[in-house]
This record gives structure tokens, C-alpha cells and sequence, in this order.
């Protein structure tokens, strides 16, 4: 968990910019690693390039062989909450059903 301390004179933080960047099974559209970034207002947001770098550094922690994978990007926040997957063709999220989600 991340805490974040209010400055003299600021009464509350709004975000800026939220870049999501899904890396998923190009054959199944399965998001094999999911990241997200924030920006609050007066921060730079990164590049989508710089992003994308950031996600493939962390996935390669856990999945080995990132280059492999597929990269969606969103800006719409929902996208990093309830299951989705990634349609391979469109690079669209989709949420899956309840019950196709894992627990």
C-alpha cells in the first residue's frame, strides 16, 4: 500500500491520467500481466513507449519471455478492476463473465 501526504494548502488529489498497458497470450487473449500507471495533476505522464518498457520489465520477473506477448493499452481506469481479457484481432478488453474469472 502507498500512502500519499497532502502538501500545506492542498485540500485533495484528483488523477490526472491512468495508462493501462495489458500484456496477454496472443493466442487466447489471456492478460498474462497487468499495469498500471497514475498520474496526478501537475505530473508528467510517461510516454505509452515508456509505459509499455515499465510492464515488460516487471512481467519478465514472473513470465520469462515477455517479448512473446501482445500489448493493449487503455486509458479508461475500469479496465484494471474486474477481469478482462484481451481480444487478440482488435486488442479490445472485454470483462469476463463471474464465472470465468480466477479467484
Amino acid at each position: 500500500m502507498i500512502g500519499i501526504g497532502l502538501g500545506a494548502g492542498m485540500k485533495s488529489i484528483a488523477v490526472e491520467h491512468v495508462q493501462v498497458v495489458a500484456l496477454y497470450d496472443p493466442e487466447s487473449g489471456r492478460i498474462m500481466h497487468l499495469h498500471t500507471v497514475t498520474t496526478l495533476t501537475g505530473g508528467t505522464p510517461p510516454t505509452q513507449e515508456a509505459a509499455v518498457a515499465e510492464a515488460k520489465m516487471r512481467a519478465a520477473r514472473r513470465h520469462g519471455d515477455v517479448d512473446r506477448l501482445g500489448v493493449a493499452l487503455s486509458n479508461d481506469p475500469e479496465h484494471c478492476r474486474p477481469a478482462h481479457r484481451i481480444d487478440p484481432t482488435t486488442k479490445a478488453f472485454h470483462p469476463l463473465p463471474p464465472e470465468a474469472r480466477e479467484t
